[in-house]
């Protein structure tokens, strides 16, 4: 008689951790949709950056990063940033020499 019901409590016990695990499934396959979703990351990004102090603080943070970066005369960043300039330098001649060819 022992035997029976401490079977009985092991198979309830059982069927109550398959259940648990079941729900367990599908509250993780949930998190990952919503995490895998493009509106919950742009929903935490703005709500983040609604607050003005975050943001403040975001936009100082980005500009000491990127002085940081482009003061070293070395760096890729530098390069680029020269780049940029002869391009838009290049740009302007190239502009005012297409204006005086079409008049």
């Amino acid at each position: 008689m022992f035997q029976k019901t401490e079977l009985e409590r092991l198979r309830l016990h059982k069927e109550q951790l398959v259940a648990q695990s079941e729900a367990n499934r599908v509250a993780l396959l949930a998190d990952w949709q919503r995490l895998q979703s493009s509106g919950n990351w742009l929903n935490n990004a703005s709500g983040f950056l609604r607050r003005p102090i975050w943001s403040t603080a975001t936009a100082v943070a980005a500009g000491i990063l990127a002085m940081k970066t482009f003061r070293k005369s070395g760096s890729i960043f530098g390069t680029i940033g020269r780049l940029g300039q002869y391009g838009s330098t290049a740009l302007a001649i190239w502009k005012l020499f297409s204006e005086k060819i079409q008049k």
